[in-house]
């Protein structure tokens, strides 16, 4: 699966949001580094894609309120950070099942699964079941696992 970076507001490599319709692929991995490094969320533009392509979006929110506009926006499934307390993870799960996890150990990948979670993104393939979007210096390939392409380097911390 392709991965398009937002940055400052737009996306990486295209010059205007048209660019999308003549794209090989109907769904992509997307990460916003605006949210995730300064949690600035760019809606309007996760409703622009939206209309040209399914997508699953890496932009760590921690409030119930962001999950909700991040879904309302045009998210298929939306990646949290490992690093939310259980508590956050169970309400974000009330509120959609197509939650993805940053899973660094297999601890809390199983925490994950444990709380009905069945989608983890990671550079490790961990013995619990679901899916995996993987960016893993290997090429790993399986019914269950979705590799990542361009996944920004700065990203990789835990392989």
């Amino acid at each position: 699966m392709h991965c398009l970076i937002i940055n400052r507001g737009k996306i990486e490599g295209m010059e205007d949001m048209e660019e999308l319709a003549k794209v090989p692929y109907d769904e992509a991995f997307v990460v916003d580094l605006d949210a995730i490094t300064h949690y600035r969320f760019n809606f309007k533009m996760y409703n622009e894609l939206s209309k040209y392509i399914e997508f699953t979006l890496m932009a760590y929110p921690y409030k119930e309120n962001d999950l909700m506009d991040i879904i309302v926006s045009g998210a298929s499934r939306v990646v949290i950070n490992d690093t939310l307390e259980i508590d956050t993870i169970k309400k974000f799960l009330d509120i959609t099942d197509e939650l993805v996890m940053r899973c660094s150990d297999s601890e809390k990948a199983h925490m994950f699964h444990s709380l009905t979670g069945n989608m983890y993104l990671s550079c490790k393939i961990f013995n619990v079941p679901g899916v995996f979007f993987y960016y893993g210096p290997f090429l790993n390939r399986g019914p269950n696992i979705i590799p990542l392409e361009n996944f920004p380097e700065e990203l990789r911390i835990d392989c």
